[in-house]
Protein backbone atom coordinates (compact mmCIF):
# COMPACT_ATOMS: atom_id res chain seq x y z
CA UNK A 1 0.00 0.00 0.00
CA UNK A 2 1.55 3.42 -1.43
CA UNK A 3 0.99 6.31 1.47
CA UNK A 4 3.29 8.87 0.14
CA UNK A 5 0.74 11.20 0.61
CA UNK A 6 -0.33 10.58 3.42
CA UNK A 7 3.11 10.80 5.75
CA UNK A 8 1.75 13.13 8.39
CA UNK A 9 -1.30 10.35 9.06
CA UNK A 10 0.55 7.72 8.90
CA UNK A 11 2.74 9.35 11.32
CA UNK A 12 0.23 10.50 13.61
CA UNK A 13 -1.56 7.14 13.61
CA UNK A 14 2.06 5.17 14.76
CA UNK A 15 2.24 7.99 17.73
CA UNK A 16 -0.85 8.03 18.36
CA UNK A 17 -0.45 4.17 19.15
CA UNK A 18 2.92 3.85 20.80
CA UNK A 19 1.03 6.66 23.20
CA UNK A 20 -1.71 4.76 23.95
CA UNK A 21 0.57 1.36 24.69
CA UNK A 22 2.86 3.25 26.61
CA UNK A 23 0.38 4.93 28.95
CA UNK A 24 -1.34 0.96 29.55
CA UNK A 25 2.39 -0.17 29.94
CA UNK A 26 2.69 2.62 32.30
CA UNK A 27 -0.38 2.65 34.48
CA UNK A 28 -0.45 -1.61 35.01
CA UNK A 29 2.92 -0.80 36.70
CA UNK A 30 1.74 2.35 38.72
CA UNK A 31 -1.03 -0.28 39.58
CA UNK A 32 1.46 -2.66 41.15
CA UNK A 33 2.89 -0.70 43.77
CA UNK A 34 0.06 -1.15 46.41
CA UNK A 35 0.83 -4.40 48.63
CA UNK A 36 -1.74 -5.69 51.02
CA UNK A 37 -0.30 -6.74 54.32
CA UNK A 38 1.41 -10.06 53.21
CA UNK A 39 4.23 -9.77 50.58
CA UNK A 40 3.31 -12.92 49.53
CA UNK A 41 -0.18 -11.37 47.95
CA UNK A 42 1.77 -10.98 44.75
CA UNK A 43 -1.03 -12.27 42.06
CA UNK A 44 -2.64 -9.50 40.95
CA UNK A 45 0.71 -7.21 40.82
CA UNK A 46 2.00 -9.91 38.63
CA UNK A 47 -1.03 -10.25 36.39
CA UNK A 48 -0.70 -6.39 35.97
CA UNK A 49 3.16 -6.87 35.57
CA UNK A 50 2.50 -9.63 32.10
CA UNK A 51 0.46 -6.73 30.90
CA UNK A 52 3.27 -4.18 31.50
CA UNK A 53 5.63 -5.85 29.58
CA UNK A 54 2.85 -7.19 26.77
CA UNK A 55 1.77 -3.51 26.27
CA UNK A 56 5.46 -2.29 26.14
CA UNK A 57 6.20 -5.07 23.44
CA UNK A 58 3.82 -3.47 21.39
CA UNK A 59 4.66 -0.17 22.10
CA UNK A 60 8.21 -0.92 20.77
CA UNK A 61 7.36 -2.89 18.19
CA UNK A 62 5.21 0.05 16.85
CA UNK A 63 8.09 2.79 17.67
CA UNK A 64 10.41 0.24 14.93
CA UNK A 65 7.32 0.88 12.70
CA UNK A 66 5.36 -2.12 13.35
CA UNK A 67 1.92 -2.76 14.23
CA UNK A 68 0.09 -5.88 15.50
CA UNK A 69 -3.50 -4.90 14.44
CA UNK A 70 -7.22 -6.89 15.26
CA UNK A 71 -9.04 -5.68 12.59
CA UNK A 72 -13.08 -6.65 13.43
CA UNK A 73 -15.23 -7.48 10.15
CA UNK A 74 -16.71 -3.58 10.20
CA UNK A 75 -13.37 -2.49 10.32
CA UNK A 76 -12.29 -4.83 7.36
CA UNK A 77 -15.42 -4.09 5.39
CA UNK A 78 -14.51 -0.43 5.79
CA UNK A 79 -10.85 -1.01 4.55
CA UNK A 80 -12.59 -3.03 0.90
CA UNK A 81 -14.29 -0.42 0.28
CA UNK A 82 -11.78 2.33 0.74
CA UNK A 83 -9.32 0.23 -1.00
CA UNK A 84 -11.46 -0.95 -4.12
CA UNK A 85 -12.03 3.25 -4.63
CA UNK A 86 -8.49 3.61 -4.92
CA UNK A 87 -7.60 0.18 -6.11
CA UNK A 88 -10.46 -0.31 -9.10
CA UNK A 89 -10.92 -3.57 -6.75
CA UNK A 90 -11.32 -4.65 -2.79
CA UNK A 91 -7.82 -5.61 -1.57
CA UNK A 92 -10.05 -8.39 0.44
CA UNK A 93 -9.29 -7.43 3.54
CA UNK A 94 -10.97 -10.31 6.27
CA UNK A 95 -10.93 -10.09 10.03
CA UNK A 96 -8.51 -10.95 12.34
CA UNK A 97 -5.27 -10.35 13.62
CA UNK A 98 -3.20 -8.38 11.00
CA UNK A 99 0.59 -7.28 10.94
CA UNK A 100 0.82 -3.27 10.04
CA UNK A 101 4.45 -3.01 8.40
CA UNK A 102 6.54 0.58 7.39
CA UNK A 103 8.89 -0.41 4.58
CA UNK A 104 12.35 0.68 6.53
CA UNK A 105 13.85 1.11 2.63
CA UNK A 106 10.86 3.05 1.58
CA UNK A 107 8.68 4.67 3.94
CA UNK A 108 5.79 5.50 1.61
CA UNK A 109 5.16 1.22 1.40
CA UNK A 110 2.74 -0.45 4.16
CA UNK A 111 2.18 -3.94 3.83
CA UNK A 112 -0.55 -5.29 5.87
CA UNK A 113 -0.33 -9.12 6.40
CA UNK A 114 -2.78 -11.32 7.91
CA UNK A 115 -1.21 -13.28 10.42
CA UNK A 116 -1.75 -17.26 10.82
CA UNK A 117 -3.86 -19.00 13.94
CA UNK A 118 -1.25 -19.79 15.96
CA UNK A 119 -1.85 -22.75 18.18
CA UNK A 120 -0.96 -19.74 21.40
CA UNK A 121 -3.25 -17.11 20.01
CA UNK A 122 -2.75 -13.48 19.51
CA UNK A 123 -0.36 -13.13 22.79
CA UNK A 124 1.94 -15.59 21.15
CA UNK A 125 2.01 -14.30 17.87
CA UNK A 126 3.19 -11.24 18.93
CA UNK A 127 6.01 -12.14 21.01
CA UNK A 128 7.07 -13.88 18.00
CA UNK A 129 7.27 -10.21 16.05
CA UNK A 130 9.26 -8.88 19.64
CA UNK A 131 11.62 -11.82 19.59
CA UNK A 132 12.46 -10.82 15.78
CA UNK A 133 12.50 -7.84 17.09
CA UNK A 134 15.46 -8.08 19.37
CA UNK A 135 17.33 -10.11 17.21
CA UNK A 136 17.31 -7.81 14.42
CA UNK A 137 18.61 -4.98 16.58
CA UNK A 138 21.30 -7.02 18.48
CA UNK A 139 22.27 -8.18 14.61
CA UNK A 140 22.00 -4.26 13.35
CA UNK A 141 24.10 -3.29 16.28
CA UNK A 142 26.73 -5.53 15.89
CA UNK A 143 26.91 -4.91 11.92
CA UNK A 144 26.80 -1.06 12.37
CA UNK A 145 28.73 0.01 15.73
CA UNK A 146 30.92 -3.52 15.62
CA UNK A 147 33.17 -3.28 19.01
CA UNK A 148 32.22 -0.20 20.75
CA UNK A 149 31.68 -0.93 23.82
CA UNK A 150 28.68 0.14 24.86
CA UNK A 151 27.12 -1.37 21.62
CA UNK A 152 28.61 -4.41 23.54
CA UNK A 153 27.20 -4.40 26.36
CA UNK A 154 23.83 -3.32 24.54
CA UNK A 155 23.84 -6.54 22.58
CA UNK A 156 24.43 -8.62 25.61
CA UNK A 157 21.49 -6.95 27.07
CA UNK A 158 19.40 -7.69 24.23
CA UNK A 159 20.87 -11.11 24.00
CA UNK A 160 20.31 -11.83 28.03
CA UNK A 161 16.39 -10.32 27.28
CA UNK A 162 15.72 -12.60 24.27
CA UNK A 163 16.99 -15.55 26.26
CA UNK A 164 14.66 -14.69 29.64
CA UNK A 165 12.23 -14.60 26.65
CA UNK A 166 12.63 -18.40 25.40
CA UNK A 167 13.07 -19.81 28.56
CA UNK A 168 10.23 -21.85 27.71
CA UNK A 169 10.32 -22.98 23.72
CA UNK A 170 11.96 -20.75 21.05
CA UNK A 171 8.54 -18.35 20.21
CA UNK A 172 9.47 -15.68 22.69
CA UNK A 173 6.22 -15.91 24.75
CA UNK A 174 7.60 -17.46 27.89
CA UNK A 175 5.83 -14.32 29.60
CA UNK A 176 2.31 -15.72 28.61
CA UNK A 177 3.35 -18.64 30.37
CA UNK A 178 3.93 -17.45 33.40
CA UNK A 179 0.80 -15.32 33.35
CA UNK A 180 -0.92 -18.21 32.59
CA UNK A 181 0.48 -20.34 35.38
CA UNK A 182 -0.26 -17.24 37.68
CA UNK A 183 -3.56 -16.65 36.45
CA UNK A 184 -5.25 -19.88 35.72
CA UNK A 185 -3.12 -22.64 37.82
CA UNK A 186 -2.34 -20.44 40.60
CA UNK A 187 0.60 -21.44 40.64
CA UNK A 188 3.90 -20.23 42.65
CA UNK A 189 2.00 -19.27 45.95
CA UNK A 190 1.02 -15.83 44.89
CA UNK A 191 -2.52 -16.33 46.39
CA UNK A 192 -3.85 -17.13 49.46
CA UNK A 193 -2.77 -19.43 51.52
CA UNK A 194 0.81 -18.42 49.70
CA UNK A 195 1.80 -22.36 50.42
CA UNK A 196 4.85 -21.64 48.08
CA UNK A 197 6.13 -18.74 48.72
CA UNK A 198 8.27 -16.94 52.17
CA UNK A 199 7.57 -13.73 53.06
CA UNK A 200 11.17 -12.99 52.74
CA UNK A 201 10.70 -14.08 49.07
CA UNK A 202 7.72 -12.04 48.49
CA UNK A 203 9.64 -9.03 49.75
CA UNK A 204 12.72 -9.26 47.56
CA UNK A 205 10.37 -9.58 44.46
CA UNK A 206 8.14 -6.90 45.47
CA UNK A 207 11.36 -4.77 45.97
CA UNK A 208 12.47 -5.69 42.44
CA UNK A 209 9.19 -4.59 41.16
CA UNK A 210 10.13 -0.72 41.74
CA UNK A 211 13.10 -0.80 39.03
CA UNK A 212 11.04 -0.31 36.29
CA UNK A 213 11.50 3.56 36.98
CA UNK A 214 13.47 5.63 34.73
CA UNK A 215 16.24 6.59 37.05
CA UNK A 216 16.39 3.55 38.59
CA UNK A 217 19.77 2.57 39.10
CA UNK A 218 19.12 -1.22 38.62
CA UNK A 219 16.91 -0.99 35.90
CA UNK A 220 18.72 -3.14 33.19
CA UNK A 221 19.44 -5.70 35.78
CA UNK A 222 18.84 -8.71 34.22
CA UNK A 223 21.55 -11.79 35.67
CA UNK A 224 21.10 -15.44 35.60
CA UNK A 225 18.07 -16.61 37.93
CA UNK A 226 16.71 -20.50 38.14
CA UNK A 227 13.58 -18.44 39.86
CA UNK A 228 10.76 -17.90 37.29
CA UNK A 229 9.17 -14.95 39.22
CA UNK A 230 12.45 -13.15 39.13
CA UNK A 231 13.33 -13.65 35.80
CA UNK A 232 9.85 -12.59 34.67
CA UNK A 233 9.93 -8.94 36.87
CA UNK A 234 13.53 -8.50 35.42
CA UNK A 235 12.56 -8.96 31.77
CA UNK A 236 9.61 -6.63 32.26
CA UNK A 237 11.72 -4.05 33.68
CA UNK A 238 14.14 -4.28 31.23
CA UNK A 239 11.79 -3.67 28.71
CA UNK A 240 10.53 -0.70 29.71
CA UNK A 241 13.78 0.93 30.40
CA UNK A 242 14.18 0.50 26.78
CA UNK A 243 10.38 1.90 25.79
CA UNK A 244 11.20 4.90 27.86
CA UNK A 245 15.21 5.17 26.61
CA UNK A 246 13.09 5.54 23.10
CA UNK A 247 10.53 7.45 24.30
CA UNK A 248 13.02 9.49 25.55
CA UNK A 249 14.82 9.95 21.85
CA UNK A 250 11.96 10.58 19.88
CA UNK A 251 11.08 13.38 22.30
CA UNK A 252 14.47 14.87 21.79
CA UNK A 253 14.15 14.23 17.97
CA UNK A 254 11.51 16.83 17.71
CA UNK A 255 11.38 20.67 17.27
CA UNK A 256 10.26 21.42 20.50
CA UNK A 257 10.81 18.57 23.11
CA UNK A 258 8.42 19.64 25.59
CA UNK A 259 5.47 19.53 22.66
CA UNK A 260 6.09 15.95 21.57
CA UNK A 261 3.21 13.41 21.81
CA UNK A 262 5.93 11.23 24.54
CA UNK A 263 5.94 14.69 26.91
CA UNK A 264 2.07 15.45 26.39
CA UNK A 265 1.02 11.87 27.07
CA UNK A 266 2.95 8.55 28.83
CA UNK A 267 5.72 11.57 30.59
CA UNK A 268 2.67 13.03 31.71
CA UNK A 269 1.42 10.12 33.12
CA UNK A 270 4.18 9.36 34.92
CA UNK A 271 4.75 13.34 36.17
CA UNK A 272 1.00 13.54 37.75
CA UNK A 273 2.14 10.43 39.54
CA UNK A 274 5.37 11.54 40.75
CA UNK A 275 8.01 9.72 38.70
CA UNK A 276 11.03 11.43 37.38
CA UNK A 277 11.72 10.67 33.75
Amino acid sequence: MDVSTAHERLAEAMAGEIARFSCAAYESLLATGSHTHDPRSLGWPLVRYYYASFYTAHALLRLSGTGVNMFSGQTASFLNQIGGQYLGMPPRISQGLHIVKVDRANPSIVQVTKMGSGAGGSHEEMWKLFLNLIQDLEDEITLTLGGAQQAQNTVQLLSKLRNHLCRQGKSGAWPSTVRNNINYRHDYGVWYPYNKLKPKTGTKLIARMTRWAPRDPDGFEIGQSSEDLTCFIDACNVMVQLLTAALSDVARRTNREKSSFVDRLPFKLLRLNRVAV
